[in-house]
């Protein structure tokens, strides 16, 4: 199973790099799975039905959020570990830190346990097109285009 990937050109913003543009590697996602298809797949492969399996993703979605909210670490074992992570602007001194100015914002922080971590170990990936070059190829079609630039 390959992972598609489409290529970006950006510029470095760090480093002796910095302002050199060089072309990254983005994943392009196949699918999106909902959370209604997610419960059907794990109820299908368990002695579990599809409402208990849904109840149990929808609270432990609550309280991830809960425990998050009051600083909390939330260990999954093999799955990985979540917990917040701050953005924020420095300050020159710690006086002048002010959390309402210097903080920006939360992210959630994912580290994966070893099972996940070991996952990429022999995978393989596919160049496609990126998804603005997928768009206009499409318009160029249904307008009856044989050639894009």
């Amino acid at each position: 199973m390959a992972i598609n990937y489409s290529l970006v050109k950006l510029a470095s913003k760090f480093g002796d790099k910095a302002g050199v543009p060089l072309f990254y590697a983005r994943a392009q996602m196949k699918d999106s799975i909902s959370l209604k298809k997610f419960a059907k797949l794990i109820s299908m492969q368990t002695t579990v039905s599809y409402a208990d399996v849904t109840a149990v993703l929808v609270s432990m979605q609550e309280n991830m959020v809960i425990e998050l909210q009051r600083g909390n670490q939330i260990d999954f074992g093999e799955l990985g570990k979540f917990r917040l992570q701050l953005t924020c602007e420095g300050a020159a001194t710690a006086a002048e830190f002010k959390s309402d100015i210097n903080i920006k914002g939360v992210n959630i922080q994912f580290i994966p346990g070893s099972d996940l971590a070991n996952i990429f170990v022999g995978m393989e990936f596919e160049q496609v097109a990126s998804r603005a070059v997928q768009k206009a190829a499409l318009k160029a079609e249904k307008e009856g285009a044989k050639t894009l630039d």
